[in-house]
């Protein structure tokens, strides 16, 4: 394997009745939290970068295996930084996930925020074993300027592909360049700077239960847009609003409403300030 500026990889198993972490080794720039038992017999990890985020052509890889059974959260301590990349020299960040059967990831990205003149690539690969279970969060905020205006980077794409036992069930890939694109314009974001995704694999979603979910995410008073797609095997939430406080509210009403609602999963704390939504 090439050498990356900062490398991750755990592996979790099950054993008497709870999920272990067999593995966590980390190399570089990376870190990770030790487990925050905050979901009962649930564990809960945190990924840190060391610098706070990303510099200019750096490389990450980040490798999560679940065998079957098991049950993990892993989140980002806070949003991807990705600092100036004044050369337009590629960041890049990859992680590769593989969910064995009847196990269950969560695993929640905090949004990309990149800095004036920014190139950042995320690609995230997972495989998903039959019965496998999965919720998945990214987003994108408009960024940081020195002027205060948003879309000022080069180049970001946020790429997800997912599979469940070797077939396609979303290949999913976003690119903002708003050096050549009006990003304010219809089809981009809309005069919003915010945009978050939830993608929700569960086998045992039916059509019934993801009308509860439009109707709950009607019920909600908000400004931001959004909007609930049906996918062979789960659903897909995407939002974009003015901040990302406004989108987080939604997004977490609409995971929680699904964990506790149809997993049956005790409460989540991931001590993050806004995540309480009534």
């Amino acid at each position: 394997m090439k050498k990356r500026d900062g490398y991750i990889d755990m592996r979790f198993a099950y054993r008497d009745g709870r999920t272990v972490a067999e593995r966590i080794y980390r190399e570089g720039n990376s870190r990770v939290s030790a487990s925050i038992k905050d979901t009962g017999v649930v564990p809960v990890y945190f990924f840190i970068a060391t610098g706070g985020g990303y510099v200019e052509g750096e490389d990450y890889l980040q490798t999560i295996t679940l065998a079957e059974h098991s049950h993990a959260v892993i989140t980002s301590q806070t949003p991807n930084y990705v600092y100036k990349c004044q050369r337009h020299i590629e960041t890049t960040q990859e992680t590769i996930i593989k969910v064995g059967k009847d196990a269950t990831l969560e695993y929640y990205l905090d949004e990309v925020v990149p800095y004036e003149t920014a190139h950042y690539m995320q690609d995230t690969k997972i495989e998903l074993e039959e019965g496998a279970s999965l919720i998945l969060t990214d987003g994108i905020t408009g960024g940081w300027s020195q002027a205060g205006d948003p879309f000022k980077y080069h180049k970001v794409g946020l790429k997800t592909s997912i599979k469940k036992a070797g077939k396609w069930l979303l290949n999913d890939f976003l690119v903002c360049e708003p050096e050549d694109d009006l990003m304010a314009e219809l089809g981009y974001f809309e005069g919003r700077t915010n945009f978050n995704s939830v993608v929700i694999i569960d086998d045992k979603l039916t059509d019934e239960m993801v009308k509860t979910m439009q109707d709950m995410l009607d019920s909600l008073t908000t400004t931001c847009k959004y909007g609930l797609t049906k996918i062979n095997g789960g659903v897909v939430l995407r939002v974009l609003g003015d901040t990302y406080h406004d989108n987080r509210h939604l997004v977490w009403a609409f995971i929680n409403f699904y964990r506790e609602a149809f997993k049956h999963f005790d409460p989540i704390n991931l001590r993050k300030l806004d995540m309480k939504v009534k």
